[in-house]
């Protein structure tokens, strides 16, 4: 558990279908908060806790050994306590080293890294490619 990673507390299958309970992260997406912004940026105060905070999670999945593949702003989820959550761990990937790498061409266009973007084999770095894309729209709130 961290306390910037969505948590899960239950899954299910119920009429064939998987169900995931999971914690309620009851401020939307960051997304959400971008496009709330209306062209008015952040304090540059407020930029740097939320990449912290998403750092800090991202942190904590790659010390697992897990690649998140589709880290933007839509799957970083918010509380009113001004809490980050990583969520959307759906075509993430556990390596099976730190050397291991990834090949399968997947996860949102715009966050992609060159290496995805040019089928080459990927690491953790490319989580980090993300974040880069998700630091510009903090600071410029352009997708």
């Amino acid at each position: 558990r961290h306390p910037n990673i969505i948590s899960m507390h239950e899954a299910f299958i119920e009429g064939g279908n998987l169900n995931i309970l999971m914690e309620y992260a009851d401020a939307g997406d960051l997304a959400q908060l971008l496009q709330n912004a209306r062209g008015r940026p952040f304090k540059e105060e407020r930029v740097l806790d939320l990449f912290v905070q998403i750092c800090l999670g991202m942190h904590h999945v790659h010390s697992q050994n897990i690649l998140h593949r589709d880290l933007k702003t839509a799957n970083i989820l918010l509380t009113k306590q001004g809490i980050i959550k990583l969520a959307d761990f759906g075509i993430a990937r556990v390596m099976s080293s730190e050397t291991d790498m990834a090949k399968t061409m997947i996860g949102t266009p715009y966050y992609l890294s060159p290496e995805i973007c040019e089928d080459r084999p990927y690491n953790h770095k490319s989580d980090v490619w993300s974040l880069g894309c998700v630091l510009y729209e903090l600071l410029t709130l352009r997708h």
